[in-house]
């Protein structure tokens, strides 16, 4: 194996997550992030199996801590300025008529479902039949959503944590908040 070739360790990690615009019906949903070989994660949510490209995976990642760090500071009343970093997807910050902070990231990738019905998330690079829309961003109250052109996932600040952490790892990377991690929230 040549020094540019890294081998890629087996990862799984999963959890339940509650379905932050179910929570007050107690709704939850199964998450696991996992990693075997190539250059993709998996990701599933409830029943559906999603694969990111690594750089995708990243950007997400990066996008859901963004999230977090902005919906902490609208409940601590003050405004946290994510890391500027180069992305993938497009960030922008509002304020709402309330004085909180919003976060709204989206990217256009390269979409497809494979023969075993995985959602394929990759890059693209030009537009075509097969590009779509990929968000994340805050909602009232404290939680964060993960949305696809045909669905999307609402979660607790504590599982996007875990998601971004999870994904970042299944990579072989450091997760972005090391405390939250070994906390077990």
């Amino acid at each position: 194996m040549s020094k540019t070739e890294m081998k890629q360790t087996p990862f799984f990690a999963e959890r339940k997550f509650v379905c932050w615009r179910g929570r007050e019906d107690d709704e939850m949903y199964s998450c696991q992030v996992a990693r075997q070989e190539g250059d993709y994660v998996s990701l599933n949510l409830d029943i559906m199996p999603f694969r990111f490209a690594d750089a995708v995976a990243e950007d997400i990642a990066h996008c859901l801590y963004d999230a977090v760090l902005i919906t902490v500071g609208n409940l601590a009343g003050f405004v946290p300025t994510p890391a500027g970093r180069d992305s993938i997807l497009e960030r922008r910050y509002r304020k709402r008529i309330s004085g909180e902070w919003s976060y709204y990231a989206d990217g256009k990738f390269n979409c497809h479902e494979t023969e075993d019905e995985a959602y394929v998330v990759e890059l693209a690079t030009e537009e075509n039949e097969k590009t779509e829309k990929v968000s994340v961003y805050t909602i009232e109250e404290g939680g964060v959503e993960l949305v696809f052109d045909f669905m999307g996932y609402s979660f607790s600040m504590r599982d996007a944590v875990w998601l971004a952490n999870a994904l970042m790892e299944a990579m072989g990377r450091e997760p972005l908040d090391h405390l939250e991690t070994m906390s077990g929230l």
